[in-house]
């Protein structure tokens, strides 16, 4: 059985990140919860990714608990107290939030750099018509992502202060494969879900 095109897989990813904007309440918590069954692999990168974000998780319940108009959680608290409104809205953000995160853990988890890269270029092609130079682009994004990966572990001010810090590579190679019919049925079909998750 042929392989879809690596475009086809990043499309489907990025309808999932717009699909999780969709999902609130006990429906995220169960999608949360089948995030523990998605594989070691997956959920260490998660986690690593998770770690990295720990202060956006914070200053993004910090806005939504005490930034969101509403019922105080307890009288007489004042501005100090958080909303219940507020509250809630947080909870379900950053919900979404790991969501994503996890989509991202499992997409850079399961689809080499170069495969993914392609995919970009793929996705990107209509945008050459408004000057976009899409190779260019695509450089920079792979250059951004070696970047990312190959960064240490350690606190902001180490990294600051690093003088080990690797070279890029200095050619990037991609495979290009060939959009065949059933690629673009594959999109067509993903895009019709979509429509129909976000109308339900």
């Amino acid at each position: 059985m042929r392989q879809l095109h690596p475009a086809h897989r990043l499309f489907c990813w990025l309808l999932a990140v717009v699909t999780i904007q969709c999902i609130s309440g006990i429906g995220l918590l169960f999608v949360l919860s089948v995030v523990l069954l998605s594989g070691r692999a997956i959920l260490l990168r998660f986690f690593r990714l998770l770690r990295r974000a720990r202060w956006l998780l914070f200053s993004l319940f910090v806005i939504l608990a005490w930034g969101v108009a509403g019922d105080p959680l307890w009288e007489n608290g004042g501005a100090l107290v958080p909303t219940a409104e507020g509250i809630s809205e947080a909870f379900t953000q950053i919900g979404r939030l790991l969501l994503v995160l996890a989509a991202v853990a499992a997409l850079l988890e399961t689809t080499p750099i170069d495969s993914l890269m392609a995919g970009c270029r793929e996705l990107l092609q209509p945008l050459r018509h408004i000057g976009l130079d899409v190779d260019r682009a695509v450089i920079r994004l792979s250059l951004a992502l070696y970047y990312a990966e190959a960064a240490p572990a350690h606190d902001w001010k180490q990294l600051l202060m690093a003088t080990d810090v690797p070279l890029a590579p200095g050619t990037v190679c991609l495979t290009l494969p060939d959009v065949r019919w059933h690629d673009r049925v594959a999109v067509m079909l993903a895009v019709a879900l979509l429509f129909m998750v976000c109308m339900a």
